[in-house]
């Protein structure tokens, strides 16, 4: 199984600002992850486009293979440092890991990664140097699984000055923090909001600098395999079953006649869950069969209304956090597919003569909203594998 690194990241924008004077961009590859944030100047729409333009310089010319002295003299060329308080126009952070192992760390003039292994802060490898007249720290390291990883903004650094923090909420407080919330064992976009919620109430909820918050949690990755539809000739049915079982991670079968092939093949019993009327309302909806129980299947769901309600879901909610209660068919779908990683699809392309009239654009509506949940999927970095049968 796969190594990765999760990851999110909030912004909290200057207290009457409209426009973050920090900038994030996070680039997902199939073996590669780049995350890099820069500190404009300042604060509003000054500070954002600095921000922005050292971000996209840095990670464009990394990306294509530049050295750390090439993109810090490109940066200094391009934004010269601020003449009255000899301060670098914006900073930057730029972390490049392979396969969710191997790491390539360049922090230019700004706060230093946070890293929490084994209930300590472990302390970096990096290598100070000065390129093109600017402080730099550069240094590669192996991340491990359980690692936690922080990028910030020093809007978090200064939160609580002349407060609860004399001098803010500083490093090594925060540091501590991260190391403290590692104990709940959440994902990054609980660690994150779990920073933003205390920065903002360090600052009073007004925030006096521009704070950002990069969260970041090694871990395995999660696989799902996804059974849907019939196959194109019955006798491809063990087939296409063999495919399901020894999958690995979770596996869900979406579709009526899908999961009686299943259970026909594996002679298995086929169990369908019982819902009260009042709970099966869907104001506005369709309403939704309930799901089935089957030995060895994590989840069974009507196929084609479960797909199209569980891609209008996936167009509302980022993470499983975002996702409304309860637990109908259309919502502990959208839950595995958020929190797996590798989605295989095994795709049945026999057409049930009882929904000819559902064919659009050429295509069968089991296949449209398919392609709804892909391109979703997609948007937030899963790896999804595609086989017709």
């Amino acid at each position: 199984m796969r190594q990765i690194v999760e990851v999110a990241w909030d912004s909290l924008c200057k207290y009457g600002e409209e426009l973050c004077g920090d900038w994030v961009k996070i680039i997902h590859n199939h073996r590669t992850l780049s995350v890099v944030l820069s500190d404009g100047l300042g604060s509003g729409v000054k500070a954002n486009i600095l921000a922005t333009m050292t971000v996209e310089i840095a990670s464009s010319m990394l990306a294509r293979g530049a050295t750390t002295d090439e993109v810090l003299e490109t940066l200094a060329e391009t934004l010269p440092e601020c003449r009255e308080r000899h301060l670098a126009y914006a900073t930057f952070a730029a972390l490049h890991i392979v396969d969710g192992r191997e790491a390539h760390l360049v922090e230019y003039d700004s706060v230093p990664l946070i890293l929490i292994r084994d209930d300590k802060v472990f302390d970096l490898p990096l290598v100070e140097r000065e390129v093109a007249g600017r402080r730099v720290r550069e240094g590669h390291f192996t991340l491990s699984e359980g690692d936690t990883l922080v990028m910030l903004s020093d809007g978090y650094i200064h939160a609580g000055v002349g407060g609860l923090y004399r001098f803010g909420w500083g490093w090594k407080n925060i540091a501590t923090a991260v190391r403290r919330w590692t104990e709940t064992h959440g994902d990054a976009w609980q660690l994150v909001r779990s920073l933003r919620q205390t920065c903002l109430k360090l600052y009073d909820n007004k925030p006096g600098d521009d704070s950002t918050a990069v969260g970041m949690r090694v871990r395995p990755s999660r696989a799902l395999t996804i059974f849907t539809g019939p196959p194109s000739d019955p006798a491809l049915d063990e087939l296409a079953v063999r495919k399901l079982i020894e999958a690995p991670g979770q596996k869900a079968i979406c579709g009526g006649t899908t999961a009686q092939v299943v259970a026909r093949v594996l002679n298995r019993k086929l169990e369908v869950e019982w819902t009260p009327p009042g709970k099966r309302e869907r104001p506005g909806k369709p309403k939704l069969p309930p799901v089935a129980r089957m030995e060895g299947i994590d989840l069974v769901t009507e196929g084609i209304l479960t797909l199209s309600a569980t891609a209008d879901l996936l167009a509302q909610a980022e993470t499983i956090h975002d996702l409304p209660p309860g637990s109908e068919a259309d919502k502990q779908l959208a839950r595995m597919l958020l929190e797996a990683d590798d989605i295989y699809l095994i795709v049945g392309d026999a057409l049930n003569p009882n929904q000819l009239a559902d064919v659009v654009r050429g295509k069968p509506m089991r296949q449209i909203y398919l392609e709804e949940l892909i391109q979703a999927l997609e948007k937030r970095y899963k790896q999804i594998t595609v086989e017709h049968i």
